[in-house]
């Protein structure tokens, strides 16, 4: 079983930059949005080119993917699912005309069948999923943060959270010189009332904000896996 891991957060908070600390010869990334990835030097690093990027939107293209990189690709060990939830989105608008509460629950199925399809790859694999939070708010006042999905019906019937072993979300914090300060939360805490949705496996991470740094992340879970 691949190890799975969610970056959640907020555009801009450096979820995709975290990318660029990875061997590009040893990754794979699969853009759903053919977005340019936040990082200078990425285009000479990912490119079609280089067999390492690709524009995928439709689920069943991303499954066959997945599957050909775990049976062929050995000397890949790391593949990003970049902007993911907008497989879900495309699949949306692409059935818009179509009325009644099963489209919600099929696009919930086929977006899970992606996340099955990890799970089954090989061992040795790591799957990085990138997507967007929302608030979540209470009397108009922000309590927390969940996946930004299509609306409240995939909400009632599919939370990417709860299936998925580990959730970094990524925030910006400052010093006290105004500098930005890029990285994740590994574990759910309160910061100003707001409950932030991060879980990882007891005991793998000390700190509860790390650098947006991948390549640190592999390494501290091979030291707890093996």
């Amino acid at each position: 079983m691949a190890n799975i891991v969610m970056l959640l957060g907020k555009s801009g908070t450096g979820k995709s930059t975290s990318i660029k600390t990875l061997n590009p010869k040893e990754t794979i990334v699969i853009n759903t949005l053919k977005k340019r990835l936040p990082f200078k030097g990425s285009a000479g690093m990912y490119s079609i080119e280089n067999k390492n990027l690709f524009q995928k939107d439709s689920y069943v293209d991303i499954i066959s993917l997945l599957r050909n990189v775990s049976d062929k690709g050995k000397d890949i060990k790391n593949i990003i699912l970049d902007d993911f939830v907008y497989v879900m989105r495309k699949e949306y608008f692409a059935s818009a005309n179509t009325t009644g509460y099963n489209k919600f629950v099929t696009i919930a199925q086929h977006f899970q069948q992606i996340i099955s399809t990890c799970e089954n790859l090989r061992d040795d694999l790591n799957v990085f999923m990138i997507l967007h939070s929302e608030d979540v708010q209470s009397d108009k006042t922000t309590v927390g943060y969940k996946v930004s999905t299509i609306g409240k019906m995939i909400d009632d019937c599919y939370n990417p959270v709860e299936v998925v072993p580990m959730v970094l979300y990524s925030a910006v914090k400052y010093d006290d010189k105004g500098n930005p300060q890029y990285g994740f939360y590994t574990h759910r805490c309160i910061e100003g009332a707001v409950e932030i949705p991060a879980k990882t496996p007891d005991g793998m991470f000390e700190e509860d904000f790390i650098p947006n740094d991948l390549e640190y992340v592999i390494k501290k879970m091979e030291e707890y896996y093996n």
